[in-house]
């Protein structure tokens, strides 16, 4: 008997013992180290597996590759080319010519720990009889570490789990699932699904035919994170709703009602912990379908879940328990509510919630001289917001009611709100505090009277609830925040002495991922507070790009000589650290070091042009051991550009907690105090803009398109990250629209027939898509590396969209022209802001259009004029500006010092 014989015998009549079938498409960066993790197995690569590579009508070199690999090992690689048709297309090409015993869908840009294979096997060999499917755990590499939610079900152990008995394991993912090679056979992809979920389907259908599941915990799939959520980018695409739910939802659903005549609870389970990404969604798909479309989708979604039991919507991890109210009300057409021990739950059988477990905390405490003024803010279920009759606390034997102040959404399910924060303030004296040290809550709701038994810190509130010696001193008092009480004190040397010891003492022996870090990190500040006692301010514009308002006040200080505070400039390693460095010194410090994180602890006026996460936070979510230290910072927003829309749910003072607003005009002021911003009069700073003071001219006859970003065509893995551009951008009708603009060859003989020159610069969100536009002769693209300035100057004309930048322009009484071919999706919720005061028709500096044809026009139109400003948009600016001069660096200054 031949080798080949003894093995063929051996795998049970296959030639293999595993075939590993892979769907290649731009995979060139990574397939040599997935297929390297294959080779490299302990069980033996040429003797027992087989790899069929198909390449799915791939544009980059990943097909080169794969048949550099069947050259060299003609006998263990399949191969085969075919037109674009997604991941199951692929998969489905690849099954007939699998001859390995057991079948794999690995992703080619994964890998397998090294004795993934020989640990599956032997789990096989002494279960086969028992089990037709057997998972691995997943571990996240790349953008993210760690293992996946869904790893649940090993905590047990290797076994086989009957899915009748436990119906709570959830195996969506062929890649790390291993199927017996008789029975994949009878399977096939559903070429519906291109965009997600087809993995899912089948492994749910696999499922319901063979319900039972066996589980190796000696095995490690590693699967590679990408920059960008998969959900992010999938939910920019249409097939990621309706089609999604017709054909993974609703098919799964009843394929298992077909077979058993019910739906079991196992599919419930499964089917459900997918559909919960649907339903944690907060935004509704506005532009990507239509209202009647988001309609049928959301009718489509809620119906899909009528027939899941209560507790299977109730105990699904990942999801908001509001959310899950808000599904079973759904389910059941209306919210149920019972009261018991003075309090209300609800959904008494299934989803059971106090209402004294409803979130309450503490947003600021600010002193205004002798008396304190506490804002809290409620969280409420929508159908309890007419119940609620007021926030109420105890001082001083009394119970004082909480002054209402406004509201905003707290959690929205596909465009509807499902719960609210309730915005209350209460104002007491010091020695009230003082007197009463620890303050109780309670809510009044239905008439009765219900203690707050959770309280916690809002993400502005200087303190924690957290670390049991976590505390904040401020203006003489310590506070400190318990999940019942909130506790004032006074405060001296000694009280705040021995709460910092207990502090670093818990955190030293905190077993808590960085907790020892902060031990060190709080001793370094308190020993260089005691010898340096001048204050510290940390400019910043971009992380990636410098040339914004931070810089220009900086270069004011150093030109000035400003000696009244430390004060430093962070940026990455990008094209301008280097520039900057070189121009201020050591002055200028790498954002996201040792250092930069050690002097940010020190520092007590953060300004920014920018007011991202990683501006205020450069711990990412390990802040609460920082809390009271960078809580107490104060917050200067330069600005990016002059807010003329609204945008007050990002940066309103809930939010952000911003010192200083700077503003450049009246109406924007305004807008800010009048808004849902939540900020006083002492907090909106009328002073122009830094940048502002550095404007110059230097025409070159540049025409430049400056569009700004769209929050759906971009992504980003953390909050603490900048944006990046999604793979999917070239679809999108944002590009198609820029890329045919700059490349128009009516536009580009204009230009070159009166001496002018087309240039480009997206926004720096977009940036990392530029590679993408076409490059047509004499069209230039500005780069993160040209400082916007010099754009400016440069310039005899700017278009742009609806992008803040056109003021800088129109400050110099340069023309500015609008093109808003996406008028009515750009305002509808996709991105991050709704209309606001400003009209750019009515108000703004130049004319606006609304297609294509329109812009083209009057771009040639004003091209052909020379590029002159109407006088009836020089009127416009002249009234708009609340200065004209060079001071507006030195007035900055003056509002920041006062705070001082």
């Amino acid at each position: 008997m031949t080798k080949q014989e003894k093995l063929f015998k051996k795998n049970g009549g296959y030639k293999f013992k595993f075939t590993l079938i892979m769907a290649v498409y731009n995979a060139q960066d990574y397939i040599d180290e997935a297929i390297k993790s294959v080779m490299n197995q302990s069980i033996g690569f040429f003797d027992n597996v087989q790899v069929i590579l198909s390449v799915d009508g791939s544009p980059d070199r990943s097909g080169e590759i794969c048949d550099r690999y069947k050259e060299l090992y003609p006998n263990n690689f399949v191969v085969i080319h075919k037109e674009n048709g997604g991941p199951g297309s692929a998969r489905n090409a690849g099954i007939p010519l699998a001859e390995g015993r057991y079948v794999c869908f690995m992703d080619p840009d994964d890998a397998l720990s090294r004795n993934t294979l020989k640990n599956v096997y032997r789990f096989f060999k002494k279960n086969d009889d028992r089990v037709e499917l057997v998972a691995i755990p997943v571990y996240h590499f790349g953008a993210i570490k760690g293992p996946h939610h869904l790893n649940l079900k090993f905590k047990g152990g290797s076994r086989v789990i009957d899915l009748f008995q436990d119906h709570t394991p959830i195996q969506y993912f062929v890649n790390s699932a291993f199927f017996k090679n008789g029975e994949i056979q009878k399977y096939r992809f559903d070429d519906n699904l291109r965009v997600v979920a087809e993995d899912a389907q089948l492994c749910c259908r696999y499922l319901i035919d063979h319900p039972r599941i066996g589980v190796c915990t000696h095995a490690r799939y590693n699967y590679r994170k990408h920059e960008g959520s998969l959900v992010a980018t999938s939910a920019a695409k249409k097939g990621w709703y309706t089609e999604y739910l017709k054909h993974f939802a609703k098919k799964v659903r009843e394929y298992a009602i077909n077979k058993y005549g019910y739906l079991p609870r196992f599919v419930q389970n499964m089917i459900f912990g997918d559909l919960r990404w649907k339903l944690a969604r907060e935004e509704a798909p506005v532009g990507i379908m239509s209202a009647e479309e988001i309609q049928e989708y959301k009718s489509l979604l809620f119906e899909c879940i009528k027939d899941f039991d209560d507790d299977i919507i109730s105990n699904m991890t990942k999801l908001p328990i509001e959310t899950k109210a808000h599904a079973i009300a759904y389910k059941h057409g209306q919210i149920k509510s019972c009261v018991k021990n003075n309090d209300i739950f609800y959904f008494e059988d299934s989803l059971c919630h106090t209402f004294s477990q409803n979130q309450l905390q503490p947003c600021f405490l600010d002193v205004e001289g002798d008396d304190l003024v506490l804002t809290v803010r409620l969280g409420v279920w929508d159908c309890d917001r007419d119940k609620v009759e007021g926030v109420y606390m105890c001082l001083a034997k009394e119970a004082i009611a909480g002054e209402y102040i406004g509201s905003f959404v707290k959690k929205a399910c596909i465009g509807e709100p499902i719960s609210h924060w309730l915005l209350y303030r209460f104002k007491f004296t010091r020695k009230q505090a003082l007197e009463q040290k620890s303050l109780r809550f309670f809510t009044r709701v239905d008439g009765m009277d219900i203690k707050a038994e959770n309280l916690s810190a809002s993400p502005t509130f200087i303190t924690t609830e957290i670390y049991k010696n976590g505390y904040c001193c401020v203006d003489g008092l310590m506070v400190r925040l318990k999940k019942t009480r909130l506790i004032i004190e006074r405060s001296n040397l000694i009280k705040k002495s021995c709460r910092e010891i207990l502090l670093i003492g818990e955190l030293l022996f905190s077993s808590t991922t960085g907790a020892q870090k902060a031990f060190f990190a709080r001793i370094l500040v308190d020993i260089y507070k005691i010898f340096n006692r001048k204050p510290v301010w940390m400019l910043m514009d971009r992380i990636n790009k410098g040339g914004d308002n931070a810089e220009a006040l900086l270069d004011h200080m150093v030109k000035n000589n400003f000696k009244k505070a430390k004060y430093f400039y962070t940026i990455d390693n990008c094209a301008d650290y280097k520039r900057l460095r070189d121009k201020y010194g050591k002055r200028v410090i790498l954002y996201g070091t040792f250092k930069y994180k050690l002097r940010f602890l020190t520092v007590k006026n953060v300004i920014s042009s920018h007011a991202d996460l990683f501006v205020l936070n450069p711990f990412d979510s390990f802040v609460d051991p920082y809390r009271d230290i960078l809580k107490k910072q104060n917050f200067i927003f330069l600005q990016h550009g002059i807010t003329k829309n609204d945008i007050s749910g990002w940066l309103n003072r809930f939010s952000k907690n911003i010192r200083g607003f700077i503003c450049a005009a009246e109406p924007e002021r305004n807008s800010i105090l009048t808004g849902n911003y939540y900020y006083s009069e002492d907090r909106a700073w009328l002073t122009g803009f830094a940048r502002f003071d550095r404007l110059y001219n230097d025409e070159r006859g540049y025409i430049t398109i400056m569009p700004t970003w769209r929050k759906y065509l971009v992504s980003r893995t953390r909050s603490s990250e900048p944006w990046k551009g999604v793979s999917n951008f070239k679809e999108s009708e944002y590009f198609k629209f820029y890329n045919a603009l700059i490349n128009d060859k009516r536009v580009l003989e204009t230009a070159k027939k009166h001496g002018y020159t087309i240039c480009f610069m997206p926004h720096p969100n977009i940036i990392t898509n530029i590679k993408d536009f076409d490059r047509s002769e004499g069209v230039k693209f500005f780069s993160l590396k040209d400082e916007y300035r010099d754009i400016y100057a440069q310039s005899n004309l700017v278009m742009t969209d609806y992008s803040s930048a056109m003021f800088d322009f129109a400050y110099m009484r340069k023309p500015v022209l609008y093109t808003q071919f996406d008028k009515e999706r750009f305002f509808q919720g996709e991105h991050v802001i709704t209309k606001g005061y400003f009209d750019d028709e009515r108000d703004g500096f130049g004319e606006v259009v609304n297609d294509y044809e329109s812009t083209v026009n009057l771009l040639c139109e004003y091209m052909e004029n020379g590029c002159k400003l109407k006088d009836f948009y020089r009127e416009r600016i002249d009234k708009f500006f609340a200065f004209n001069d060079k001071n507006n660096c030195q007035r900055i200054l003056e509002k920041i010092l006062e705070l001082e």
